[in-house]
């Protein structure tokens, strides 16, 4: 993500944890503040191929008073770029699979097409960019 991108990403995450914290807004409510963030990705786990045990590899961004959000991990992201596999997809696959760990990255993908809890359009998009993926890359 460019350094511009981050800082409105950053801005935006600070303002909906302001919101929440002023209005004490938690469950039901909550669709008010992810409004803020029409522009950005929220993961959805039906139709976004990720492993389901994504969490555990994610990060906590730290800073924040009311609300908790978590970064995936650079394999996860990988993943999850593959139902579409979009060019801006390809470019960002292309920056972050340099420094990612493959055999997680084999491990995820394989752990995607295991997934039963899954789109069947979205998994079958995945399993025909996985295997362009793993021909560009040799992973």
């Amino acid at each position: 993500m460019n350094s511009k991108n981050r800082e409105i990403l950053l801005e935006l995450l600070q303002d909906a944890d302001d919101f929440a914290t002023l209005k004490k807004r938690y469950a039901a409510s909550v669709g008010k503040v992810f409004r803020l963030f029409d522009r950005f990705d929220m993961l959805d786990p039906y139709s976004t191929p990720i492993a389901i045990d994504f969490e555990k590899r994610s990060m906590q961004l730290l800073g924040f008073k009311t609300l908790k959000y978590y970064v995936l991990s650079k394999e996860d992201i990988i993943v999850s770029k593959l139902g579409i596999y979009s060019n801006k997809d390809q470019e960002d696959i292309e920056a972050l699979i340099k420094d990612c760990n493959i055999e997680l990255l084999n491990h995820l993908i394989q752990s995607v097409m295991d997934r039963e809890d899954f789109s069947e359009r979205v998994k079958c998009e995945f399993i025909q960019n996985s295997k362009l993926l793993r021909e560009k890359y040799n992973v």
